[in-house]
């Protein structure tokens, strides 16, 4: 019975793996878009986007991980169904609750992954990637700066980069008309964007000013200047922590002096209990896919109609909970449902898993002489 059970096991946990990883690349890949972006067109180097695209996992992990479990279920008790191995497994004695053990096993400790995974790796993730921008964001106005063209910032700021080397600038125009009383126009040589105590700027040397007053031009050179391109530093420390930056504690317990907290109270509550709910979503899963699998009929083919009843049952699992976190962002009463979403299937499947099967009296017959 044990090896049995390491058996399949074993198969389970290589399936969900390779399932997760494939799925978590191909989400990264979409979601990443924006970053492959600053790589091909703007020259972020390579390191900073595989860094930032790690802090991307905890959430698609958590995302993924139950969907990838469950056609990992699927996946194997179907093959040993069509291997006749569970045919052989039954008439060994092992019944259906036996034979979900290992599957049940493997989900509860996916439900574990999941949960550390939403309540801490995802909050950790996002601060990281927060504090990651704000602490580079000289490097992200270089990035900004497309070598031969010109870049708007703002409504009222225009920026010309003739030649870029990384953060060094060479042949810049920078033509600012935020006071359209006294617009003026910097050209200079060469520059570099540099971090200062009041967020990014562009230090720019051997160039000149170009200011009109009076209907005539006046012309000033310099040597060195500073050129602002960025938001102040002290803005980044009074942005509002958004809920995926946020642990559970925090989520639960808005803040009753933050008028932001209080604005958006409900759909922090109902964030926090999205996160505990989404633990429930690897077991509810599963049993619906052992559910159809081993109280269906035994074919070497393969049962089709279990599979896709076992598939209707997760997508509408999947569907009722994105539904009700949600509504609850809205109605915070409708949270209850978030849990029972996934809890009343899963007592539903179980029942069907652990109940006996009940087997119909043979009859031996005589044959007459």
């Amino acid at each position: 019975m044990k090896q049995i059970n390491r058996y399949i096991m074993r198969q389970l946990v290589s399936v969900t793996v390779f399932a997760t990883v494939v799925l978590c690349v191909a989400v990264m890949l979409v979601q990443s878009v924006r970053l492959v972006d600053l790589i091909v067109n703007r020259g972020l180097p390579l390191p900073e986007f595989a860094y930032m695209a790690s802090l991307m996992i905890p959430r698609f992990v958590a995302l993924v991980m139950p969907i990838a479990l469950f056609g990992a279920m699927l996946f194997t008790y179907n093959r040993m169904i069509s291997d006749s191995e569970l045919i052989v497994m039954r008439s060994a004695g092992m019944s259906s609750s036996s034979l979900a053990m290992p599957g049940l096993a493997i989900a509860s400790a996916a439900s574990i992954v999941c949960l550390g995974m939403t309540l801490y790796l995802m909050p950790m993730s996002a601060m990281e990637m927060r504090f990651y921008v704000d602490k580079n964001r000289s490097q992200w106005g270089a990035a900004l700066l497309r070598e031969g063209q010109f870049t708007t910032v703002g409504k009222a700021i225009t920026i010309f980069v003739k030649e870029r080397e990384g953060s060094e600038l060479f042949g810049l125009l920078y033509d600012n008309r935020e006071d359209p009383e006294a617009p003026y126009t910097i050209m200079a040589e060469r520059g570099a964007v540099v971090e200062t105590n009041d967020g990014p700027r562009i230090l720019v040397v051997n160039g000149s000013r170009q200011t009109f007053q009076d209907g005539k031009m006046h012309l000033v050179e310099f040597d060195r200047t500073m050129i602002d391109i960025g938001v102040p530093a002290s803005a980044a420390s009074a942005v509002w922590a958004q809920p995926e930056e946020r642990f559970l504690p925090e989520l639960l317990s808005p803040d009753p002096d933050n008028s932001n907290d209080m604005y958006y109270y409900s759909k922090l509550i109902a964030e926090g209990h999205s996160r505990i709910a989404t633990a429930l979503l690897p077991i509810a899963y599963s049993i619906a896919a052992l559910a159809f699998i081993l109280r269906g009929g035994y074919s070497r083919r393969g049962n089709f109609s279990a599979l896709v009843s076992a598939i209707g049952a997760m997508m509408a699992l999947l569907i009722g909970h994105m539904s009700l976190v949600s509504a609850s962002g809205s109605d915070n009463r409708l949270i209850p449902l978030i849990y029972l979403n996934s809890v009343i299937p899963s007592l539903v499947g179980l029942y069907f898993i652990f109940r006996p099967t009940r087997h119909k009296r043979v009859v031996p017959t005589t044959v007459a002489n």
